[in-house]
């Protein structure tokens, strides 16, 4: 690696071991950040994660070689081969942010927005949706929140396998433990959050759409205005504030000729909204529970033209 190299963050799939993925960085020639995500014994593994932090490549390499847990590898092993892997440039840095990209076909789509770690309000809604045939739901961050439940709802996500993009204090749980405003969570629980992508890419018809939550993706380290669906986002979030200052819609819609997306969902402002601008639908989603109504959004797509409406739990749809 070039001394000038800046700080490369890269995702190591593992082969033979508990964890399936280790997360690490490199700063030049120093190895930073080491985090093994998804299982494992996490107390050995944040031990292993803060002797090797600020250490040069070669002095760790020689820590960890000829280690042996199972499976002729280990968890040392397998961090051995990533960082190899990514000194030789075999593995690639990963961008700032993840986007899951679903390859289904929709007409119609279900939002769910933010839901604080209330498994109930999710379970009453997902079961509204099935019964009106919509057979897509996403889950649009802060999944988590100031709630004792948390642990509850994670639990009920991975039972069910439900499509979710993570929030700003997904974001928050998943990088520490315990805060003055959001719980603990058990280092299984965190990993579950950590690796929640941030943007969901999805096609609707001919329509291509992009749902990510807002504003905090553009403060990740490393995050670039060259990735994929940056543009997007910071025009949202910065030109517009969210779609709330149409003095700027022009200069939006100068901009829009470059977007490589037809809908763009975001939530991070807890409002049900629709703009349609340039030729392209802004769609902004709501919380899931509001006082005493939970709600959720319905996205058509017939004809080409694109269809929004928030249906509360009773079905009653509002456009």
């Amino acid at each position: 690696m070039a001394n000038n190299d800046p700080i490369l963050r890269f995702i190591y799939s593992t082969q033979g071991v508990c964890p399936p993925e280790i997360h690490f960085k490199i700063n030049k020639d120093i190895v930073e950040e080491v985090r093994f995500v998804g299982g494992g014994c996490p107390g050995n593994a944040q031990l292993v994660a803060r002797l090797l932090k600020g250490r040069p490549i070669k002095d760790v390499l020689n820590c960890l070689d000829g280690i042996d847990c199972r499976n002729q590898t280990s968890c040392p092993d397998q961090l051995a081969r990533a960082i190899i892997s990514a000194a030789n440039g075999d593995l690639k840095p990963v961008a700032s942010f993840r986007t899951y990209q679903d390859n289904g076909h929709y007409t119609k789509v279900g939002l769910i927005g933010e839901l604080s770690g209330n498994r109930r309000t999710l379970e009453n809604l997902l079961a509204q949706i099935k019964a009106m045939d919509v057979a897509t739901v996403y889950c649009l961050g802060n999944l988590t929140g100031p709630s004792a439940k948390n642990a509850d709802l994670i639990k009920f996500f991975r039972k069910n396998n439900i499509t979710a993009i993570q929030g700003v204090l997904d974001w928050q749980l998943a990088q520490s433990e315990a805060t003055d405003h959001l719980p603990d969570l058990a280092p299984k629980d965190r990993d579950w959050l950590l690796r929640l992508p941030q943007v969901i890419n999805f096609q609707m018809q001919n329509k291509n759409a992009i749902a990510f939550f807002g504003d905090y993706i553009q403060g990740l380290p490393g995050f670039s205005d060259f990735e994929p669906f940056a543009l997007e986002m910071n025009m949202v979030c910065g030109l517009t504030n969210f779609m709330q200052d149409e003095t700027v819609f022009p200069a939006l819609e100068a901009m829009i000729p470059q977007f490589q997306t037809d809908i763009i969902i975001f939530s991070q402002i807890l409002q049900w909204g629709h703009w349609h601008v340039g030729g392209k639908d802004f769609i902004s989603v709501g919380p899931a529970e509001n006082g005493q109504r939970m709600n959720w959004g319905l996205l058509t797509v017939e004809s080409e033209a694109v269809h929004f409406e928030t249906v509360d739990l009773s079905g009653f749809a509002q456009k």
